[in-house]
């Protein structure tokens, strides 16, 4: 650290390499998607050859690596009493503050290719920011650490070392405070846990979408040209072209398939790199989250700074008996968690059997088994009647004109009309099942999701806005739906009945109002 808290300083120099990689990386992750779903990939590697691939790679490093120069030369920053000062830009220079208490997240990365230069990248990130607010490329570890230290610190001091409520009742107390006195971790996953997460993710089956696309297109290329000159050399008996198309659906199938236990199989072995040795300790009122293989990382977190808990199992999760957990914080909505998943606090890799511990760490709370309550199953009638009924009805028309003109097309399409209909009849039950709320003292949680499930618990201190909403059809038959905004986005409770909402609505109220005159 500098003697003077106020001088400005700047980069080493190795951090222009980090700022190129970090550079790469972005560009990377914000486009590949885009130039693969076009199919702009295949048709590139079509057209171009090897000395245009070369150029265009050496005029692609010589920008970034001049980008970058400039960005370093232009960066500098300051450490002063109570924030963090940084000058950036590339051609309009900008500064940035941030006070210690505007902190959410402290983030320490060590990239593989920082290590051998006693380098590390520290971010700070505040409630709101839809990306990292503060970010060094690349300083010395010893100097982040004290950064890091004294940011922390001086939140502790001014927000206290409070849990998930400041209120919060002596059983739960004790028990947080007994893992925090122990220095024990809060949890560790191991790396069949991580694993298992990494096949549960979401994005394969996007991926696999995005890529399986092209994929085909180029298949089916091939197999044309394959059929072309197979058929030049001599002309196909009836049953050869017959059964030529069978063989190249499944052949297709086969690499679809295989495609995707391919990604499954990365996915997990990516999870592993990206959380290896996953583990999250609990010290002076602050968790720390420390993993990584190629980018050794260690988030820091205030416990004040947790609003609600979200514990989420995917339905592949429910299979392999795998649950994430995500601490929400103020302006970490879904906008803000679609750019980026490294702005949540995320404990990957869960097992039932450790799911009480974490949530109990994270929020404070035993979770009890107690009865959910649901939601009117006129939520399902009203669902069914204008989605599945108008599919059913529509079934039924097609197959009277199917049967009148005996095409096997028009049957065709009555059969799916139906199946469609069938789906959204069991999917919607199945929604409706697990749509459920539960009170526990001050504290709620809510239960939402179709095969999987996503549960949200949050004090009732903690809402924000509480808003009434009311179909034609809802006021008819007494109902009315609930939206309880917190700091990191809304919550939902749908088709509640009209004195059940409002005895709920004024408990939620009165919590609010008595939060507001303790805080006075």
């Amino acid at each position: 650290m500098p003697e003077s808290p106020g001088e400005w300083r700047a980069l080493p120099a190795v951090a222009v390499g980090a700022l190129y990689i970090a550079g790469v990386q972005r560009f990377v992750r914000e486009n590949l998607v885009v130039f693969l779903g076009a199919g702009t990939g295949f048709a590139i590697s079509d057209s171009l050859g090897l000395r245009e691939f070369v150029l265009i790679a050496l005029l692609i490093l010589f920008m970034g690596v001049l980008v970058a120069v400039i960005y370093h030369r232009r960066f500098r920053y300051k450490v002063a009493d109570h924030a963090v000062h940084v000058r950036q830009g590339l051609f309009e220079q900008k500064e940035l503050k941030v006070r210690f208490e505007r902190v959410q997240n402290i983030v320490l990365s060590q990239p593989f290719y920082l290590k051998p230069f006693g380098l590390t990248r520290l971010s700070l990130e505040t409630p709101g920011a839809a990306q990292t607010e503060v970010s060094l490329p690349g300083i010395g570890t010893a100097e982040a650490h004290e950064i890091r230290d004294r940011v922390s610190g001086t939140v502790a001091i001014q927000t206290g070392a409070a849990g998930f409520n400041p209120e919060m009742g002596a059983q739960s107390a004790d028990s947080t405070t007994r893992v925090e006195e122990a220095g024990d971790a809060v949890f560790e996953a191991s790396a069949a846990d991580l694993f298992r997460y990494g096949l549960t993710s979401n994005q394969i089956w996007i991926l696999l979408a995005v890529v399986g696309a092209p994929l085909m297109n180029r298949v089916e290329h091939k197999a044309s040209e394959w059929l072309e000159r197979l058929n030049a050399s001599g002309p196909l008996s009836r049953g050869e072209f017959a059964e030529a198309p069978l063989l190249l659906a499944i052949l297709a199938g086969g690499l679809i398939l295989g495609l995707a236990v391919v990604l499954m199989t990365l996915s997990g072995l990516l999870a592993n790199v990206r959380f290896y040795g996953y583990r999250l300790r609990l010290e002076n009122g602050r968790f720390k989250a420390r993993f990584g293989l190629l980018d050794a990382r260690e988030k820091t977190l205030q416990k004040t700074k947790l609003h609600s808990v979200e514990l989420v199992q995917t339905a592949i999760g429910r299979l392999l008996d795998s649950w994430k957990a995500i601490g929400h914080q103020t302006g970490t909505g879904p906008s803000a968690q679609a750019n980026s998943d490294d702005r949540r606090f995320l404990i990957p890799g869960i097992a039932s059997g450790r799911l009480r511990q974490v949530a109990a760490a994270l929020s404070g709370l035993e979770l009890t088994e107690l009865q959910w309550r649901g939601i009117d199953s006129r939520f399902r009638l009203h669902r069914w009647s204008r989605i599945a009924l108008p599919l059913l009805l529509g079934a039924l028309v097609v197959a009277v004109i199917a049967w009148s003109v005996m095409d096997s097309r028009v049957l065709f399409a009555s059969l799916a009309l139906v199946a469609s209909s069938a789906l959204v009849f069991w999917t919607t039950h199945l929604r409706w099942k697990r749509w459920g709320w539960m009170l526990e003292g001050t504290r709620m949680r809510i239960r939402s999701g179709l095969i999987g499930q996503s549960i949200i618990i949050f004090e009732l201190a903690r809402c924000q806005q509480l808003s009434i909403r009311t179909s034609a059809y809802q006021r008819a038959h007494g109902l009315a739906t609930l939206v309880i905004r917190l700091p990191h986005g809304e919550q939902i409770l749908p088709y509640l009945p009209r004195a059940t909402l409002d005895a709920l609505t004024n408990q939620i109220l009165f919590e609010i109002e008595s939060a507001s005159s303790h805080a006075l």
